[in-house]
């Protein structure tokens, strides 16, 4: 049963690495606990990135035998932990699983600081070496608050048993858009956390395009009353008034663009960003 799992994008690169970390850490400090990692964008097998590899490797640890798995309902039970790789992928794993919400923290949140690393896929290695160590960093600050987490959940009770109840049937038209926006939500706010963290590395035109890519499954209602084709256009709106690249109030402005497909769009969301388009350019 696994104790903490460590939740990135794909499982290939910054959550297979924080795991090891985490071992050899917990190794260190006598911790008998089980360290897992999954990735909510579905790479189920895929290796480690070769640099993720490397850096380890560099680093003292190795993830050569590492095979990527999709986060799912399964490892959300086991693990009295879930720890985001970033901000962005914990709102993900709320939205997605709620019952897990409780259970959810980011790194960064864990380590006391406002940090989230950058995905460095597509980086060169001083990035990947330079991510790693910070993963570190941030991993030693977060243990204390780790455990406290870890021991208060092995310390409960355990729940009376209940009378079974019937299973919920999703409906799979339902499901899939909403599975579908979630990793466009983690997608576009990854891009954006590297355009705001390291600009100078970005191709801003490739940015922009992977991003209305994003907006456009974004736009896919998840029930009845969401509003979300409506609001996509609207963010398309923003997106073209935006600079090339963008300033650092239009990259923050865009975050909060992303962050509210990750639910159900409303009317105040629609009023929200209308409101903003006015005064978008001088951002």
């Amino acid at each position: 049963m696994t104790t903490i799992l460590l939740i990135g994008a794909a499982d290939t690169g910054r959550a297979p690495m924080a795991a090891a970390l985490l071992r050899r850490l917990l190794d260190d400090k006598g911790h008998a606990w089980q360290v897992g990692s999954a990735g909510v964008l579905g790479h189920d097998d895929d290796p480690p990135e070769i640099e993720a590899r490397d850096a380890m490797a560099h680093m003292g640890l190795d993830i050569g035998e590492h095979r990527a798995r999709s986060l799912n309902e399964t490892l959300i039970a086991e693990a009295a932990l879930l720890v985001a790789i970033d901000s962005g992928i914990a709102r993900v794993v709320q939205t997605r699983f709620p019952e897990a919400a409780e259970r959810t923290r980011s790194l960064g949140e864990l380590a006391g600081r406002g940090r989230d690393i950058p995905d460095p896929f597509r980086m060169q290695m001083g990035a990947w070496l330079t991510y790693a160590r910070e993963l570190d960093t941030l991993i030693q600050a977060a243990l204390p608050r780790m455990a406290k987490i870890v021991e208060a959940a092995r310390q409960e009770p355990p729940a009376e048993s209940a009378p079974a109840r019937a299973e919920v049937v999703h409906d799979t038209a339902d499901a899939a858009p909403a599975s579908e926006r979630a990793a466009a939500v983690g997608r576009m706010l990854r891009l954006l956390t590297l355009a705001s963290d390291m600009p100078h590395v970005l191709n801003w035109a490739a940015a922009r395009a992977q991003l209305e890519s994003d907006i456009a499954t974004a736009a896919k209602p998840i029930d009845s009353g969401d509003l979300s084709a409506i609001y996509a256009d609207l963010a398309r709106a923003v997106l073209a008034l935006s600079a090339t690249p963008p300033t650092v109030g239009q990259i923050g402005g865009l975050r909060s663009v992303a962050e509210r497909f990750s639910r159900p769009v409303r009317q105040e969301d629609l009023t929200w960003l209308s409101g903003r388009i006015a005064t978008w350019a001088a951002l």
